[in-house]
């Protein structure tokens, strides 16, 4: 019997489903939270229960694990600096790479006596910083680390200041998803919630020199995007964000927005345009347990690809021939 689609009609293409990592940090899976591609058949992915480290994912041709995942230590973050790293992106500028990384700005939940739940949170230092990554020599990743990062956004953008008081299950502000845009120097930053009108919303921040200082001088505000996807399947919030350069497109992977929500995973690719028009790749269905908190393009064995993470301990490959991207 052929499986149905959310729609009930037959689906024409088997769902995506994660190859699993085969190794764990610790006691639980590896909480793959965004990927980056950094050269040919080599991927960063970064765990939002991990701070002060990336994870090195190496393919071979056909798209199978090459090696073990290799830690990669961030020197110049202290413990407890950095909680929740959930967005992250390769910026490519003026003859530099470099990785910006950023925590989910979200609250963290209150410990109360009583047993009713505060909708409102507990802010963290270690949850409101911003990162600047470098390649040092043999490649060491050596970052910097701008405090304050999430008080300067709310302070910045008015769209989320009552956001930033509550937790994210409440609507309250919770980022999962960071990209780049060169033509406008500017950080793609997708929020999971708050939602506009029941629409995934980017908040962008552009850089007014790329090579300047790591000071919050440095940084604008721009107009907030809204992506047209409809909330018919659940209300849906940005889950990660990665560009295919080939196409000269976004990737975005956007999901439930809360836990009250069923929406499922699904992917959007959108040109940068303003209006937010966005076109659904309907043929991208993923499996129920495969949940999507990192996508990339790159190349693997010099093929073009897109490559999915979850936060399962998991990882996807789509070729660029794939009728599924059609």
């Amino acid at each position: 019997m052929s499986r149905k689609q959310d729609d009930g009609r037959p689906e024409t293409h088997p769902r995506i489903q994660p190859i699993p990592f085969g190794e764990r940090p610790g006691p639980e899976p590896y909480n793959a939270s965004e990927i980056v591609a950094i050269d040919d058949s080599r991927f960063l992915f970064c765990d939002n229960n991990i701070g002060d480290a990336l994870f090195e994912l190496r393919l071979a041709a056909d798209g199978a694990m090459a090696c073990p995942l290799m830690r990669r230590p961030i020197r110049g973050i202290e413990p407890g600096t950095v909680d929740d790293l959930e967005g992250m992106t390769h910026v490519r500028a003026g003859g530099q790479s470099l990785l910006i990384a950023i925590p989910s700005f979200s609250l963290k939940q209150r410990k109360r006596r009583r047993k009713k739940k505060s909708k409102r949170g507990k802010q963290s230092t270690a949850r409101s910083c911003l990162l600047r990554i470098s390649f040092g020599e043999n490649e060491r990743l050596e970052a910097e680390v701008l405090p304050a990062f999430r008080e300067w956004i709310v302070e910045n953008a008015p769209e989320l200041a009552k956001h930033s008081r509550y937790l994210p299950d409440d609507g309250g502000m919770n980022v999962e998803g960071l990209g780049w845009c060169p033509t406008d120097n500017a950080l793609l930053l997708g929020m999971r919630t708050p939602v506009a009108d029941g629409r995934p919303l980017i908040m962008r921040v552009r850089l007014k020199r790329v090579d300047g200082p790591l000071d919050l001088s440095n940084f604008e505000m721009l107009p907030p995007i809204t992506l047209g996807i409809k909330d018919d399947r659940g209300e849906q919030g940005i889950r990660t964000i990665g560009f295919n350069h080939s196409r000269g497109q976004w990737l975005i992977v956007v999901g439930n927005s809360t836990s009250a929500s069923k929406a499922p995973f699904a992917l959007y690719t959108w040109d940068g345009n303003a209006q937010g028009a966005v076109r659904h790749a309907e043929g991208v269905r993923f499996q129920k347990r495969m949940r999507v908190e990192g996508v990339t393009h790159g190349t693997v064995g010099g093929r073009g690809a897109t490559v999915f993470v979850d936060d399962a301990g998991g990882y996807q490959v789509l070729w660029d021939n794939d009728p599924r991207l059609k």
